[in-house]
C-alpha cells in the first residue's frame, strides 16, 4: 500500500506504519528525513499528486486541512482519506454543542452549574482554551469578569482516574484500539456500554467520516463520564502498541468491515 501522510508526520505514526508488512510507499507532506515529501501548493496539485503516486491511503493530522474544506472534497476525487471532517471536529471545538450532543444519547457529562454552591468546580470556555479549576467563589467573579460570561460555563469537578481512549470510525463500525490491562471488571463493562452509546450516536447521526479520534474518560462516581474529544491523530495517540498491522486495520476500515476484527 502507498501511504501519504497530510500534515505533522508524528514519529508514534511513522515508526507504527512502518513496522507494517503491508507498506509498499511512505510519503509526507511536510519534509522528513528519509521518506520523499508531497508540495503542493492548491487543493487541485494536491490531488493530481496523489493520485499520480497512486496513493491508496492518506492519513491526516492536519486540522487546517479539515477547517478549509480539503477533507470533505478527498472523498469526491476517491481518495481514501482517514480524517474527520468540518462537521466532526466540532466535537473537540465546540463544547457546549457537544455536552448537547451527548446528553441527548444518555453519554454521561460532568453536570453544568448555573450557580456554585460547593468549590472545587471547572472554569470552561466553549472554544476549548480555558478550562481551570476554580475553588472559590471570589476567583470565580474574577475569572468571569476577566473573561466575559456569553461564552464561559461552570462544570462539576469530578475527581478520579483519568483514561484517553483511541477509536477508528470506518462510516459504519467503531473499533476501540487501545486497551488498558489494568481496568477492573465493572470499569471494562462500563466501557463496552459507552462504547455501544458511543457507536449509535455516530450511527444516528450520519457521522460521515472515515478517521480516528481519542475521547478522554473520567472514571468518577462508579462510570466513565466524557471529558473532552481529540479529533484525529497527534503526538499523544496510543497507537504505538497495537498488535494487529496497522495498514490492515486501514484497509478493514476502508472497506467498513472493522467489525470483522
Amino acid at each position: 500500500m502507498n501511504i501519504l501522510i497530510i500534515g505533522e508526520p508524528y514519529e508514534n505514526l511513522l515508526n507504527t506504519i512502518s513496522k507494517s508488512k503491508l507498506l509498499d510507499k511512505l510519503y509526507t507532506t511536510r519534509k522528513t528525513e528519509g521518506y520523499p515529501n508531497i508540495e503542493y501548493l492548491s487543493f487541485e496539485e494536491f490531488i493530481s499528486k496523489a493520485k499520480a503516486l497512486c496513493i491508496d491511503v492518506a492519513i491526516n493530522t492536519d486540522k487546517d486541512f479539515v477547517k478549509c474544506g480539503f477533507a470533505e472534497n478527498c472523498k469526491k476525487f476517491g481518495i481514501n482519506l482517514f480524517s474527520v471532517n468540518q462537521k466532526w471536529l466540532n466535537l473537540e471545538t465546540f463544547r457546549i454543542a457537544t455536552k448537547h450532543l451527548l446528553s441527548y444519547y444518555s453519554i454521561n457529562i460532568p453536570q453544568t452549574i448555573k450557580v456554585p454552591v460547593d468549590f472545587p468546580v471547572v472554569f470552561k470556555s466553549n472554544d476549548e482554551k480555558i478550562c481551570d479549576i476554580v475553588y472559590s467563589m471570589q476567583e470565580l467573579i474574577e475569572k468571569t469578569r476577566v473573561t466575559g460570561e456569553e461564552k464561559t460555563y461552570i462544570e462539576e469537578y469530578l475527581d478520579g482516574d483519568i483514561f484517553d481512549f483511541l477509536y477508528l470510525w470506518d462510516g459504519k463500525n467503531i473499533l476501540q484500539i487501545n486497551k488498558y490491562e489494568q481496568l477492573t471488571e465493572v470499569q471494562a463493562d462500563r466501557l463496552d456500554i459507552f462504547k455501544t452509546k458511543l457507536h449509535f450516536m455516530l450511527s444516528d447521526e450520519n457521522a460521515d467520516f472515515v478517521g480516528f479520534f481519542t475521547v478522554r474518560l473520567i472514571w468518577a462516581k462508579n462510570d466513565w463520564y466524557v471529558k473532552e474529544f481529540i479529533m484525529g491523530l497527534d503526538e499523544k495517540s496510543a497507537i504505538n502498541n497495537i498488535t494487529t498491522d496497522f495498514l490492515y486495520i486501514l484497509n478493514s476500515a476502508v472497506y467498513q468491515k472493522l467489525n470483522e476484527l
